[in-house]
């Protein structure tokens, strides 16, 4: 990543304070690709028919395309200010990313110590991204086309934090652990749509585990966790029945992953438990989520390496056989490197879905950000090329 650092007196003409000597970083990442649907949602006459399509695409790659700007501010001492602005792009037509947010990715600034850790303020990630995200399939090499459906458990950063703080520790011998605090910013009520996140990961050698919880009030209410974007969220039928009218008043998630090396092996695991919590579309009843994830990447050579992954996700019954879906995964992915910034990449995704989702009718598969298709299979296929700057 090509790196711009920026003298003292250049930083005190853009933000109109002469500082201590400080680093601007400008950075980014572009991912477009040619995705083929076998089953997009397509309405006709409001229903959804689904139909083979071919797009150029930008949102479903293997690593969301953003800019940046970082900041650090060497204050002495061991002490530095930090900052942060993340835009996410729509590359096939140049808008923001996550709902048009304008930095929907991350903007916090802060205070850090290499003995105490780091605070920040902001929109930022939770726990689960900080520390467990990095050993699932999606965030480290597949992208929204390979997270968990509905991405549910966050493990693929799908959804941000809004007014957060965040604590972040130093490195203690390959133990880093923190957390997150949001506040709802609802007068009159302090509680609500607030939430916290806590989770910790320990890598050592080839080994590498991590654990996150996640809770959060009003989960579905707008500017929560699942609703923190410029534009409103739309959620798929496997959890739309638990968000909407009459929805859960708490969101619970609990996770664990990890992985290990083994010469040009790294093979990983994901569990994670979620519960929509007292719904009162179902008379105060809790909606759970298991979701099993095993992973595993090979490098062939310097340049090529092959990666895949199997995903299990089980959702109960909250009333009858509501709730009561079923989904497996599968995901194959090969990756060639050009150069350090730039490769090539083709990606392929199956689902199948079974039971009855949480609106009370057939589950239909749901890959990634697509949305519901029309019947409970669905495949893509995208072959796309990634360039870091």
């Amino acid at each position: 990543m090509r790196r711009f650092f920026v003298a003292v007196s250049i930083l005190g003409t853009v933000a109109g304070t002469a500082h201590a000597q400080s680093s601007v970083t400008l950075y980014g990442l572009l991912d477009e690709g040619l995705l083929f649907n076998t089953n997009a949602k397509n309405i006709v006459n409001g229903k959804n028919v689904g139909g083979r399509q071919w797009s150029v695409d930008s949102n479903t790659g293997t690593l969301g395309s953003r800019w940046g700007i970082r900041v650090i501010e060497d204050l002495g001492g061991g002490m530095n200010a930090v900052a942060v602005l993340e835009s996410g792009i729509n590359v096939s037509t140049g808008q923001f990313g996550q709902g048009g947010t304008a930095f929907g990715r991350q903007a916090y600034v802060g205070l850090g110590s290499k003995s105490y850790g780091t605070v920040t303020l902001g929109r930022q990630y939770d726990s689960v991204n900080d520390y467990v995200g990095r050993y699932g399939f999606a965030a480290a090499f597949g992208g929204s086309a390979t997270e968990h459906p509905g991405d549910i458990d966050n493990v693929n950063h799908t959804y941000r934090l809004n007014n957060t703080i965040k604590y972040t520790s130093p490195n203690f011998s390959g133990l880093t652990f923190g957390g997150t605090a949001s506040l709802g910013g609802v007068a009159g009520n302090i509680s609500q749509s607030s939430g916290y996140t806590f989770g910790g990961n320990y890598a050592r050698g080839p080994l590498g585990i991590a654990v996150a919880y996640v809770f959060f009030k009003d989960p579905a209410a707008l500017g929560s966790i699942l609703n923190s974007n410029a534009s409103a969220s739309t959620f798929g039928s496997l959890n739309s029945g638990y968000l909407g009218a009459k929805p859960a008043n708490s969101l619970q998630i609990i996770t664990a992953g990890g992985s290990y090396q083994i010469g040009s092996a790294l093979i990983g695991a994901v569990y994670s438990n979620t519960k929509y919590m007292n719904i009162g579309a179902f008379n105060g009843a809790t909606a759970t989520f298991n979701s099993f994830e095993l992973n595993a990447m090979y490098r062939i050579t310097p340049s090529f390496a092959i990666a895949g992954e199997y995903n299990y996700t089980k959702g109960n019954a909250v009333k009858g056989d509501i709730g009561d879906q079923t989904y497996n995964q599968y995901s194959l992915l090969f990756d060639y490197t050009l150069s350090k910034r730039t490769d090539l990449l083709l990606l392929g995704t199956f689902q199948s879905a079974s039971g009855i989702n949480s609106t009370g009718t057939a589950a239909v598969a749901n890959i990634g950000n697509l949305g519901d298709s029309s019947n409970n299979h669905q495949a893509v296929a995208r072959v796309e090329i990634r360039h870091k700057f």
